[in-house]
């Protein structure tokens, strides 16, 4: 579940963040949330008490989520509003 959490954050953040990361001092920002997301995530998970290492995968995939947010989903978003208006 955990997965989930760490696909959905990324995603929101990548989106939200997607129009921001013109200056350096934002991609810098950018990269600390993904940070505090994947340490978080990790945290809340359990899964730090037991295996701490799960923290790489949880930022790892935060971090692909966030890139995929960041690229793909307004490109999908985009397909989606020219079907919308040729299919009337």
């Amino acid at each position: 579940m955990g997965e989930l959490v760490a696909w959905g954050l990324g995603l929101g953040l990548g989106y939200t963040m997607r129009n921001m990361l013109t200056v350096p001092s934002r991609v810098f920002l950018f990269a600390i949330a993904i940070f505090v997301l994947g340490g978080l995530v990790t945290l809340v998970s359990g899964e730090m008490a037991s295996e701490p290492w799960l923290v790489l995968v949880d930022v790892g995939q935060v971090a692909v989520a966030a890139l995929v947010g960041v690229f793909a989903l307004p490109f999908a978003v985009r397909v989606r509003e020219l079907a919308r208006r040729t299919a009337r």
